[in-house]
């Protein structure tokens, strides 16, 4: 998929700490900004109409020495991200997720001076929702959507914030790896740190033309080898190419999965996956381009028939620690440990 226009999200470590086969709870992530006026925002989420929880954006913009959020041409600053837990007797693939206000402040006409809650995107088990999905709803009929750039305005507790589930509903919990061992590969390259919640997004500059990269089939996966073969492989494998604003896999990404593919062969691994994106450019869209990068990916070995002992999609964020051009860091690394 090409993000077309910047869409905020967050990101997001979809990791279950669970070495364990048994079912993880599932994961909610929102991004959300705020404005302070005598207090940040409180807010409360729901899902399906039970209560999760509430939370506080405690980095939100003073109105009062400060400004206003939608004044602010880098709105980082005042941008949080949060994890909820819905628990498995709760969750449904058709939930909806609400955000809600709930200690609304205004000093007047004129005085400048407000508290309010801005909604970026919605997250659950991988699948983002962005303010391209979110709706407002309230007790007045028709309520319209208030947007501030990529946020869904929230001004008072008589309104939602809503994301209804996506096409094919939200996806299921799955059991992900808790820790796996980041090996580098030849060359190596500077040590992973782990995924962050936010970070900012590269825009990075025209991509490279293309290199030609001779496809590898990959290796035949009978059924029966590939559920009881015993994985040997201890390894950390760089998938670099993703073409700026994309999470596209590109031939040339495809042929480098294919020659991964055929390296692992029929043995049954743990695997995670981690995607990463530049440093340049509006911080919202940074997580969805990681996350979904590294979706794909890891759609991609599935379908091509590898197995798995325990595999696992995360985003990484924004990262310049591979290297100082934006294009190498717009990468996905797959770690596989027996």
């Amino acid at each position: 998929m090409v993000i077309v226009r910047r869409a905020a999200l967050a990101a997001i470590v979809l990791c279950a700490v669970s070495s364990g086969a048994l079912a993880a709870s599932s994961k909610l992530n929102l991004i959300l900004g705020g404005e302070a006026y005598d207090g940040p925002p409180k807010f409360e989420v729901s899902f399906d109409g039970k209560l999760l929880g509430e939370g506080i954006v405690s980095d939100a913009i003073d109105t009062v020495s400060t400004g206003r959020f939608a004044d602010m041409a880098d709105k980082t600053p005042y941008v949080q991200s949060f994890e909820f837990d819905i628990p498995e007797s709760l969750f449904k693939p058709g939930g909806e997720v609400r955000v809600r206000l709930v200690n609304e402040a205004y000093g007047g006409d004129g005085s400048n001076r407000d508290r309010n809650l801005f909604l970026a995107a919605v997250t659950l088990n991988g699948r983002a929702v962005t303010v391209s999905g979110l709706q407002t709803r309230g007790t007045t009929a028709g309520q319209q959507n208030e947007l501030v750039g990529e946020f869904l305005l929230l001004r008072d507790g008589n309104m939602e914030g809503v994301s209804r589930a996506p096409a094919g509903g939200w996806p299921a919990p799955e059991t992900t790896l808790a820790q796996a061992r980041l090996v580098p590969e030849q060359p190596a390259v500077a040590p992973l740190k782990p995924p962050v919640a936010v970070a900012e997004l590269t825009v990075p500059e025209a991509p490279a033309e293309p290199v030609e990269v001779a496809a590898v089939e990959p290796a035949s996966l009978p059924a029966t080898a590939a559920e009881t073969s015993d994985c040997t492989r201890d390894e950390l494998y760089n998938v670099i190419g993703f073409n700026e604003n994309s999470n596209d896999l590109t031939p040339r990404l495809e042929a480098r999965l294919k020659q991964i593919i055929a390296d692992i062969g029929p043995q049954k691994c743990k695997v995670l996956v981690t995607g990463y994106s530049s440093m340049q450019g509006d911080h919202a869209t940074n997580a969805l381009f990681a996350i979904e990068r590294a979706q794909n990916v890891l759609g991609y070995l599935k379908q091509a028939g590898l197995s798995f002992e325990k595999a696992s999609a995360s985003g990484g964020g924004a990262t310049a620690q591979f290297g100082e051009e934006f294009s190498v860091n717009r990468r996905v690394v797959i770690s596989v440990n027996p």
